[in-house]
């Protein structure tokens, strides 16, 4: 039995040695052969009637292929896992750093920084001016905490204004001041070394010009410093355990590492070889085997990043430590039993390999059944030799049944590896789903705390009377940031009774005016200090068309800090939630989602925020997996469900917030459970496969070791139709069969199947389910067995149609109750009843059926034919166990 890997390359072959599992049955297997080896040495020496070259042959070959394809699906779940990993590492970042890109834009407008520089260029700024607009920048970066640091340079590259004392620069040479100046674009974006910097070895900046206001002249550069390694520690906690050996990477466009998880594997700097267009790679660093895969970003709304490049590295001797058995631990065992038989999952040779293995050993049953008889037959007394034909074929069934054992095993680490990717799968893109989403509603808590610090709103509502002028200039600066901000329906600016000042959406503008009596507002007026806001429930609101949302909301305060009103953004909830969840559906490998999945975002409530499927309406209850919606903050969970007929793995994560955001310190705590539904398969296919299986009947032949010692024993050859199981002495027994041959009869009403060639005569076969009064099976008669039968030494052979063939008990004839004691008419080819004692100790009932009542009916069958008449019901007596 070869167990080698055919075909596979040096370092394939290497990585399949460390699949610990995969080595395990291949180990196991190994010392099977040998065993094969020696007992079909033994059986050729010995003539036990037994050959096994045919069986060797088929269980090599079954064997080979589900170790082929265990070890494909254990690479390929190792290589899942860090695709998602270097897939998601890039994309979340690219996802972050294009919320900055509207920064810096729209703090470059700023009238706070454009007044200042204005003064300064007048020689007019004093120390006043220089610490308000620090104390503003403070502002900006304690809610927008991604930047440590916020610099404001003059046209020639002085430092004027900049919010981290311990930077010590007065000017910069950095061509980004010249860039930023006379770019075209929105911003510059650079990373990289610069002077900006001096203590960073590279540094993520974001930069533009400012300048007057309704005029392209240029008063100044703005810069905003990223905090790129404080960011990337955050990306790298949430994709990579401290369990777990995988690394995952940014490299810039040449492969050099710009940022890793595990600096010490792999050091900011070093040189990468790139997958380029391959799945994954095996290649070498320090000395060390890893297997890495590489991504390209899918870039967000257009924008592709800095040109970084996602990428993940395992070390090879930890690629496949994964314990399967503790990933679907908790996975309720007839769910996971059931969808390991899904052939959406996998494919129909896959599927059949557990029956291939059962067939072969079955075909083995029915060798070692015909030695066992032919030895019966051909023994001449020789008890010794018996002895040993018995033990020999014994040890020939049983190694069958060890390596059929043996494959089922490793078919069932298969499926359950397959079954535990999507699992794993499903948990990991809930996961990114409330990632994005907490990420996403960071920033609307930042821009609503930010907007109410615009000075034309603390101006003017600070005013005793607020003039319909005034109402237009508020208008005017609501729709400036609404056009910017895109991911808002709505902005809307409120005094401190709750009175609707201006809008940005006109569609609302016959709000203007109205007063608000939401609780929101109320809470909105009451809050202490500019770091606070307030978010509404998820609930309808008239201003976004009486749809549900949330609207972020910040009290706007005079100079004396005093609440003299509030902005409230709506959140443009339908589309962008909407957008959160398709961007985290799993994807197939030409990048569409997955066909059937769908994803949800579920609150404290069970309330549906969002879905991507219909039938789960927003605003409506969710009882599905109602447990998966009870987590712990940032707890992950996953778990197999049936909805509508179709099994999915279902992954859930609670949401945990983002840096300050929903954090220890954050009064707004709104838990939200993101929800991934990956399909499995469709319950009634899997059902039909699994009835088709359960129905098909395999030989269940186990040999004694030991003869028949009582005085008046006898051994009887046993096999069973349907759930009957019938019997006969073994004397009477040739030898069991194949159906192949059989050629049918015209009357499907008769006990006779039909005719076959055996040992060069033409014999009949009997359908001994019809003439026992057995229901009839759907079995495929090419799946069933022909037992033939000689009555006496002298007499013809004629074949009985079985299920499967059973155990050669031997039995005392007194023990067997005959019929005629239980019927006083009985008309039946039965001959009595007896009761047999089976390993596990329990009595099973065998019924004892007459060769010689069976040739009489074929010979009545034979004429009815012939006559052209119907068969009479020949009824079998109901018998109790």
């Amino acid at each position: 039995m070869d167990t080698s890997v055919p075909n596979k390359s040096s370092k394939q072959n290497n990585m399949v040695t460390k699949m610990v599992s995969l080595n395990r049955y291949r180990e196991s297997l190994h010392q099977l052969q040998s065993i094969w080896d020696n007992l079909s040495l033994l059986g050729q020496l010995s003539g036990t009637g037994t050959d096994m070259n045919e069986t060797r042959l088929a269980f090599s070959q079954v064997t080979n292929n589900v170790l082929d394809s265990l070890a494909e699906e254990t690479l390929n779940k190792t290589v899942t896992a860090i695709t998602v990993k270097a897939q998601v590492a890039v994309d979340i970042v690219v996802r972050n750093l294009f919320e900055r890109t509207a920064d810096i834009g729209f703090l470059a407008t700023d009238d706070n920084v454009s007044g200042f520089l204005i003064k300064h260029a007048e020689d007019m700024a004093d120390d006043d001016d220089y610490e308000a607009l620090k104390d503003r920048f403070k502002e900006y970066v304690k809610k927008y905490s991604v930047y440590f640091n916020i610099v404001l340079l003059d046209l020639e590259g002085n430092v004027l204004v900049q919010l981290d004392e311990n930077n010590p620069i007065s000017v910069i040479h950095d061509p980004l001041v010249q860039e930023s100046i006379h770019t075209e674009a929105a911003y510059i974006e650079v990373f990289r070394k610069t002077d900006l910097l001096p203590n960073q070895d590279v540094g993520l900046v974001y930069a533009f010009r400012v300048t007057r206001d309704n005029s392209n002249e240029a008063l100044g550069v703005l810069c905003l410093c990223f905090r790129f390694k404080n960011e990337m520690e955050g990306v790298f906690a949430e994709l990579i355990t401290q369990q777990e050996w995988a690394v995952g990477l940014l490299l810039d466009q040449d492969g050099r590492v710009i940022a890793s998880s595990d600096s010490y594997q792999i050091p900011i700097g070093a040189k990468l070889e790139k997958a380029g267009d391959a799945d994954w790679i095996i290649t070498r660093f320090a000395g060390r085997e890893y297997l890495a895969v590489t991504k390209h970003t899918k870039g967000y709304q257009g924008y592709m990043g800095p040109g970084w490049i996602g990428h993940a590295m395992i070390p090879l001797e930890h690629a496949f430590d994964d314990d399967i058995s503790s990933i679907i631990n908790n996975i309720d065992n007839k769910l996971l039993k059931k969808v390991m038989r899904s052939p959406l999952l996998f494919s129909q040779t896959l599927l059949e390999i557990p029956k291939q293995a059962a067939t072969i050993q079955s075909k083995l049953n029915q060798s070692v059944w015909n030695g066992n008889i032919w030895q019966k037959r051909n023994s001449n007394g020789l008890a010794h030799q018996t002895n040993f034909s018995k033990m020999l074929l014994w040890e020939i069934s049983n190694t069958g049944f060890k390596t059929q054992h043996v494959i089922e095993k490793t078919v069932s680490d298969l499926y359950q590896t397959v079954v535990s990717v999507m699992l794993e799968n499903s948990r990991f893109f809930a996961s990114l789903a409330v990632d994005i989403m907490d990420r996403n509603l960071y920033e609307r808590a930042n821009d609503c705390r930010w907007w109410a610090l615009t000075a034309t709103f603390q101006q003017l509502l600070s005013k005793p009377k607020i003039t319909d002028h005034d109402k237009a200039n508020i208008a005017r600066v609501l729709v400036y940031i609404n056009n910017l901000y895109t991911v808002y329906s709505n902005l809307v600016v409120f005094d401190k009774q709750g009175e609707i000042l201006a809008v940005s959406n006109s569609s609302y503008q016959h709000f203007v005016g109205t007063t608000m009596d939401a609780e929101w507002v109320n809470r909105t007026r009451s809050l202490r200090s500019s770091q606070d806001y307030v978010v509404s429930k998820f609930e309808p609101s008239p201003l976004y068309k009486n749809q549900p949302t949330y609207i972020y909301s910040a009290a706007i305060r005079a100079e004396n800090n005093q609440v003299v009103g509030g902005i409230g953004i709506v959140f443009d909830s339908t589309p962008q939630f909407s957008a959160m969840l398709e961007d985290s559906l799993p994807r197939d490998a030409n990048g569409e989602p997955i066909i059937g999945s769908f994803t949800l975002y579920v609150d404290g409530d069970q309330q549906v925020i969002s879905s991507t499927m219909p039938a789960f309406k927003v605003g409506s209850q969710f009882t599905l997996q109602a447990h998966l919606c009870k987590l712990a903050p940032g707890e992950a969970a996953f778990d197999i469900a049936i909805y509508e007929g179709r099994y999915y793995a279902v992954g859930a994560r609670a949401s945990s917030g983002y840096r300050e955001f929903k954090g220890p310190e954050d009064a707004y705590q709104n838990p939200i459970t993101a929800l991934i539904f990956i399909p499995l398969g469709i319950a009634a296919e899997i059902d039909a496969i699994i009835e088709a299986e359960y129905a098909f009947q395999h030989n269940q032949f186990k040999p004694t070791t030991t003869n028949a010692s009582a005085e008046n024993a006898e051994e009887f050859a046993t096999f069973y139709v349907g759930n009957q199981w019938l019997g006969l002495p073994a004397t009477q027994v040739i030898e069991a069969i194949q159906t192949n041959q059989i050629k049918s009869l015209p009357d499907t009403s008769s006990i006779l199947e039909g005719i076959m060639q055996h040992q060069g005569k033409v014999i009949p076969v009997v359908n001994l389910a019809r003439a026992i009064g057995a229901p009839e099976d759907n079995t495929p008669t090419d799946s069933k067995q022909v037992v033939v039968i000689q009555r006496t030494a002298e007499s013809s052979h004629f074949g009985i149609l079985v299920n499967a063939l059973g155990e050669i008990p031997a039995i005392v004839l007194e023990s067997i109750e005959p019929m005629a004691t239980i019927f006083a008419n009985a008309n039946t080819t039965t001959e009595g009843i007896t009761k047999v004692e089976s390993d596990n100790g329990q009595h099973n009932l065998l019924v004892v059926i007459s060769a010689e009542s069976l040739w009489n009916k074929i010979i009545e069958a034979h004429k009815l034919l012939e006559a052209g008449e119907q068969l009479p019901d020949i009824p079998l007596p109901a018998l109790e166990s």
